[in-house]
């Protein structure tokens, strides 16, 4: 621990429900402590009590954690400033369900203690709220979301270099070139997806070439994206013929934003071209898309891949040699970038078998009988690998005073306490644990405040 780059960390799952009179069907008590979400806040509660919480239907004993007093270990009242400034020891309950393995090995329900935290030591303290991934929505020519008020910083290759409403003559080929990057692409083909799609706009009528419809255009590419097998697994697109209706892939049923019903009628096979409208442009909207790959339970292994990362989509109109300079093409406008989401249940499960390891609970990957008898199901099943967690973070050291070595030292150790959240769009942590940290940390001399780090959604216009 000393001697290494990294703090030894230690989590704590604070994922319980609230316990009050409703929940408990008694009276707050040192022996039947109340909580706010998975935190205790029964004053002089004993931490032995985390061990042995009585557990009325729907509750169960894991889950709970408190702060106590090093000198009593009694819960200390998280809302008096008496405790300001003062050490204290964070516990949890145990995640395992049974106290002993067969007739020998047992205190696996022991609770699980920090170290005595100093205030004074404390070097970092922030918390990690939720966040819900964000698929990339781009926008390409003349769509709903082009005409609203735009951001020019959205626009790719900026505004100059292109036009939404973009005129497309008869006798033409039109080469629109998308991109596809990220992690999901790099690991289906070892390389970033790129593709060029053509769009003939048919012959012409007479000597002298005249505008067509635009929406033919659009749907003549989207149709090639669904049937490429280097963009289909990745990008779903959307037309917008020229009045600023929607249409469909053939075979959608639900809207990729709204997840309103999509009938048959608004496929792009039923667009019948009424002829290109003077001053009215088409346009198409394509939505980063992709299918992770997600192992259950049973089968779980710590080592089992998890996709995070969105797709980015990069569009350009370019010639027929590929060069998107040569003439002014159609615009790309990115109505939502891709946001990689945090508090992934899956990332949970992992760091808490990790810590749980540390406490030589160890998780049995390969043999499922083995994990059943030391109960590493306890382990998968404390989380929800479907939902999203808000984790704080308390990062703080332990000074050795008396080193044989004569060399000033010190432990680091990284506490991790996990909340879930009932709404990950509008996460809030735990509000009674916000105002002790804060409080606790405040009265010190140090400049250690809580920190919360999160992310800014972007909301993409329906169709």
């Amino acid at each position: 621990m000393a001697y290494f780059n990294h703090s030894f960390s230690k989590m704590f799952l604070g994922t319980g429900a609230t316990r009050n009179l409703a929940s408990t069907g008694a009276a707050a008590s040192t022996t039947n402590p109340y909580s706010t979400g998975g935190m205790l806040i029964t004053p002089l509660t004993p931490s032995v009590v985390l061990a042995n919480l009585p557990t009325p239907a729907g509750l169960t004993h894991t889950g709970y954690f408190g702060f106590f007093d090093p000198k009593t270990y009694l819960l200390i009242d998280p809302t008096l400033l008496t405790y300001n400034c003062c050490p204290i020891v964070l516990a949890s309950s145990s995640v395992l369900q049974k106290d002993k393995i067969g007739p020998f090995h047992g205190g696996y329900q022991e609770t699980n203690k920090s170290k005595v935290i100093n205030p004074k030591y404390v070097q970092n303290a922030y918390k990690v709220t939720t966040c819900v991934p964000q698929q990339t929505v781009v926008s390409v020519g003349s769509t709903p979301q082009t005409l609203l008020p735009t951001d020019p910083n959205k626009f790719q290759g900026g505004t100059t270099a292109a036009t939404c409403c973009f005129e497309f003559l008869c006798g033409e080929t039109y080469y629109l070139r998308i991109d596809v990057k990220g992690s999901p692409a790099l690991r289906a083909l070892n390389h970033n997806a790129y593709q060029t799609l053509d769009a003939y706009t048919g012959c012409c009528a007479g000597p002298t070439p005249v505008a067509v419809d635009s929406t033919l255009v659009m749907i003549s590419w989207a149709s090639e994206i669904i049937i490429n097998n280097y963009l289909k697994p990745f990008v779903l697109p959307v037309v917008f013929d020229e009045a600023g209706t929607a249409w469909y892939a053939p075979g959608t049923t639900v809207d990729p934003i709204t997840n309103a019903a999509v009938l048959p009628a608004q496929w792009w096979t039923a667009y019948i071209s009424p002829g290109h409208v003077p001053n009215a442009c088409a346009g198409l909207r394509l939505f980063g898309a992709f299918v992770g790959t997600v192992f259950g339970d049973c089968t779980f292994q710590v080592t089992d891949y998890f996709e995070k990362e969105p797709v980015k989509i990069l569009a350009s109109m370019v010639d027929y040699t590929g060069d998107p300079c040569v003439f002014e093409g159609i615009c790309a406008y990115n109505d939502c970038l891709g946001l990689q989401g945090m508090g992934f249940g899956d990332q949970v499960v992992k760091d808490l078998i990790k810590a749980e390891s540390y406490l030589q609970n160890f998780f049995a990957s390969n043999d499922l009988r083995i994990r059943e008898i030391t109960q590493g199901y306890d382990m998968t099943s404390a989380i929800n690998r479907n939902a999203l967690y808000t984790r704080y973070f308390l990062l703080h050291s332990v000074p050795r005073f008396n080193n044989p070595t004569g060399v000033f030292d010190n432990d680091r150790y990284m506490l991790e306490i996990i909340i879930a959240e009932a709404n990950p769009l509008a996460p809030v942590g735990n509000t009674d644990l916000d105002k002790f940290l804060t409080n606790w940390l405040s009265s010190c001399a140090t400049c250690v405040s809580l920190e919360t780090n999160g992310c800014v959604h972007c909301t993409p216009e329906p169709n």
